[in-house]
């Protein structure tokens, strides 16, 4: 018998670039929609069957990622355990140095008003926001450059004007 939480252990180390899984009451999708930003998708209901799945469906589809667009929009039902599904990939964003960004449906956006009264999950009103809120998180962002003789360090800040040059 597997110890609880060994099977990240045993998965490869690239996710699919779109893989769709379907549990409970819920369809989670993920699409990658550059080499640095995935976007996860939800659609139905987030309870008791589904709320872990959903979690370690997100963290094995970042591993790839530096941005993710948890988009909730269209989720019917939001319990608690999606509450703990979305602590739970907060800590794993955290830990992996991913920035991250939530759009949620009114039941979403409900129950975050009640377990997080202060805001300390990166709700956004609409997807635009999410897109504006990360490329900001890109733009601060210092990008590692490895170097033989210096291994790694913090190369030049991007500039606004050379992010958005054409």
């Amino acid at each position: 018998m597997f110890a609880a939480g060994s099977d990240s252990m045993y998965r490869t180390a690239e996710a699919s670039t779109e893989d769709t899984l379907r549990c409970g009451r819920a369809t989670f999708a993920v699409r990658q929609c550059s080499p640095t930003r995935a976007a996860v998708g939800v659609v139905g209901e987030i309870d008791a069957v589904n709320g872990r799945a959903l979690g370690r469906y997100v963290e094995r589809h970042t591993r790839i990622s530096k941005q993710l667009v948890l988009d909730l929009r269209a989720v019917d039902y939001f319990g608690s355990q999606g509450f703990t599904a979305l602590y739970f990939i907060s800590v794993h964003c955290t830990r992996s140095d991913v920035d991250w960004v939530i759009v949620g449906s009114h039941a979403v956006c409900r129950l975050l008003s009640i377990c997080d009264p202060e805001g300390e999950l990166p709700l956004v009103a609409d997807l635009s926001s999410a897109l504006d809120r990360l490329d900001r998180c890109a733009q601060v962002r210092p990008q590692i450059i490895w170097s033989g003789r210096a291994g790694w360090h913090a190369g030049p800040r991007r500039r606004e004007a050379d992010h958005h040059s054409v």
